[in-house]
Order: structure tokens, then sequence, then C-alpha cells
């Protein structure tokens, strides 16, 4: 890694060895320099950044799963695609933000996930439940049968 050091009119390049920070991709800029990565070396920096990057995919997870919830999907397939998401954000928060984060913070996304992920499946069951519950419930309305009907009648 090198530090760039600028005085007047000049411009000098310094080698400082490995930097410790995150490293992140830059949008781009309509400057002369282009930069395409930076590193993030102050803490409270590196806090907000990982702070943005949770808040922008727990905001990502439960657009996903509300519209799971309210589509009139049943597959498996959804399920465990939800559930995977939920997995991937819990492996970024341990992997990637655990450092960066403090610690009142990393416990609070790490509530958030759990809480999430047993909220999702309290309503996926519940939703199952109905939905099994007026299915038996249409069928029996449909079709009685001959054998009911004689149950429920005087007998003679």
């Amino acid at each position: 890694m090198y530090y760039v050091k600028r005085k007047i009119k000049r411009a000098k390049c310094v080698g400082i060895g490995e930097i410790v920070g995150i490293l992140t991709k830059t949008r781009g800029s309509k400057s002369a320099i282009q930069v395409k990565k930076m590193t993030i070396c102050d803490k409270n920096m590196r806090n907000a950044h990982a702070k943005k990057q949770m808040d922008k995919k727990f905001s990502e997870l439960y657009n996903f799963i509300y519209k799971f919830l309210t589509s009139d999907d049943n597959s498996e397939e959804g399920v465990k695609a939800c559930l995977g998401e939920i997995e991937k954000i819990k492996s970024a928060l341990f992997n990637k933000h655990k450092e960066n984060l403090k610690n009142k913070q990393y416990r609070e996304y790490l509530t958030k996930i759990v809480l999430t992920e047993n909220e999702f499946r309290n309503k996926y069951f519940e939703r199952e439940f109905y939905a099994n519950l007026i299915k038996n419930t249409m069928k029996k309305m449909e079709a009685p049968t001959y054998e009911e009907e004689m149950e429920k009648g005087r007998s003679r």
C-alpha cells in the first residue's frame, strides 16, 4: 500500500506497508483522479460504513420476505430462499462486520436476525395452518357423502 503525501505543487508517494481497514469500491467520480477502491481506516468511519451496509441488507431482506409472504407461493423453494437470505446476512455479520461494529450494535443486529428468523417461521407456519384449515373445510362442505347423511338422521 502507498500513501500519497501532497505538498504545494509536489506529490510524494510513500510506501507504508499493510493498512488495516475496510476495502470498499467507489462509484466513480468525475474528477481528474479515478479511484476504484478505497480502504477506510478510521474506526468511526468503519463503524458507520458497516452499519450502513447492514441496514441496506436488512431492508432488502425484509422486502424479499414481505413479497414471499404476500404472494400465493406455497412452495418449499421460496421458504428455503428466505431462510437462505437470513443465513447470508448472519454469515456476513459474523465474518465481515463483526470487527467493525461496536458491541452494542453487533448484539442488536444479532437479535434482529434471530427475531426475523423466528417471526418468518411463525408467519409461514400460521399461513400454512390456515390454508390447510380452509382447504379441509371446503372439502367437507363441497362433497357430503351418503353415509354422513344417514348417521345424522333419525333411526326408525
